[in-house]
């Protein structure tokens, strides 16, 4: 059980966002459906089973549960500012073999134009999950269009997946904040900076870290679909002892817009790590990329993203990550929605900071889709299925596979 902790801790960076993206052109003038505010909460009940909630060895893991959760939604758009909040909370019930486990995350971010040519842009996030199930649930934070003739800031840190809390508890808090500068009609100067803590407090060990990530990248829009750049980020790492992580990477960016509605954004460089475990201090080189293509129709959204990280900080200590991933909506019509999303992600080479342990490979890969059918004004109801694989060197987990139905109540605004 104690490699299946170490395996743990490393996927719970299995979806960690890539650093951040070269600005995109300006979004086209005129778009003034995006102007007002919208509030809104949606209080919800379902009831299904699961074949290994937390991802437990044997044969006896299934259980059935209910759950009630709470997901409430403030949005503003200005001519010169964008702000979201939203908060999520939601309690799962066992019927067998597990205890109720408690998912909160609550985020918000700020985007201003304070003036025709700085732009600021920060976001807070904090989150706690026990026993992993929000890696069942799709709970994005809402897209919400940016004001008519606004440059996009690039995309700031989020923390990564909570896969961590599947033994035991996770407790994550993240600040970033930025801005961007316009040099000229064509030229961009953007930085950012911020600070992310994760806790993890398991069967097997307690351990934390504190991340500094802060990065510089000029950025030169070659023509209204077109925009390349350089940037140069970094991260400090410090470990709950002596272990710290130190990790440089200069890349070229590029961001263009294929048609109308596709996008793609990518980076390609290299990382330099330091990694110091208390002893001896260590170092090393590898190829870090990133790169995203998304679209977005009138009535659905794809996005497809990869990344590659020489030295991704962990609960655990440092690995070299290779995650992708698929999210993907659509209205059916007025009363029908889909949304579904995939991640998967590799790591290997670990060092391991955590005293009597070793690991060497993890995959995990995780899937969850819902479908949500309105009744009536304010009524709605669905289905979720998700499916969890965790795999290892040795003996590994049964899949948790689930699947259930659930009813929906909203407040406030409509949409």
């Amino acid at each position: 059980m104690g490699a299946l902790l170490i395996i743990s801790a490393l996927a719970a960076q299995a979806t960690a966002a890539p650093s951040p993206a070269p600005p995109a052109t300006a979004t086209p003038a005129g778009d003034s459906s995006s102007i007002g505010s919208s509030t809104y909460v949606d209080l919800e009940a379902g009831a299904g089973y699961g074949t290994n909630p937390n991802l437990r060895f044997g044969d006896n893991t299934g259980s059935g549960f209910g759950r009630i959760s709470a997901n409430a939604v403030h949005t503003r758009v200005s001519a010169r500012t964008t702000t979201v909040f939203s908060a999520f909370a939601q309690e799962t019930f066992y019927t067998s073999h597990y205890s109720s486990g408690l998912s909160l995350d609550l985020n918000a971010r700020h985007s201003a134009r304070v003036s025709e040519k700085l732009q600021l842009f920060g976001d807070v996030d904090l989150a706690y999950d026990k026993g992993g199930q929000l890696d069942t649930r799709i709970v994005g934070v809402p897209n919400v269009p940016l004001p008519a003739g606004s440059v996009l800031p690039p995309e700031l840190l989020v923390p990564g997946s909570d896969f961590l809390s599947v033994t035991g508890r996770q407790y994550r808090a993240s600040a970033h904040f930025g801005g961007q500068l316009a040099l000229s009609a064509r030229d961009y100067l953007t930085a950012s900076s911020g600070v992310e803590h994760s806790v993890f407090k398991g069967s097997g060990f307690d351990t934390r870290y504190t991340t500094i990530p802060i990065s510089v990248g000029y950025d030169r829009q070659l023509s209204s679909r077109t925009t390349i750049g350089a940037r140069v980020s970094a991260a400090h790492t410090d470990y709950d002892g002596p272990e710290a992580v130190w990790v440089v990477t200069p890349q070229a960016t590029i961001q263009t817009a294929l048609s109308d509605r596709m996008t793609f954004t990518g980076a390609l460089g290299l990382s330099y790590a330091s990694i110091d475990d208390g002893l001896t201090t260590h170092h090393s080189t590898g190829i870090a990329a990133d790169a995203a293509l998304c679209s977005r129709g009138d009535r659905d959204q794809f996005c497809a993203r990869g990344s590659i990280n020489q030295e991704q900080a962990t609960a655990a200590g440092p690995a070299r990550n290779m995650a992708v991933g698929v999210d993907y909506s659509r209205r059916l019509d007025a009363d029908q929605t889909i949304r579904f999303s995939l991640d998967g992600s590799r790591y290997s080479s670990p060092t391991s900071f955590i005293t009597g342990q070793t690991f060497s490979t993890a995959t995990y890969v995780r899937a969850a889709a819902d479908y949500t059918r309105r009744l009536g004004n304010r009524w709605f109801a669905g289905a979720t299925v998700a499916a969890r694989k965790l795999t290892e060197r040795g003996p590994d987990p049964k899949a948790d596979l689930s699947g259930s139905l659930f009813i929906r109540y909203r407040l406030g605004d409509l949409q």
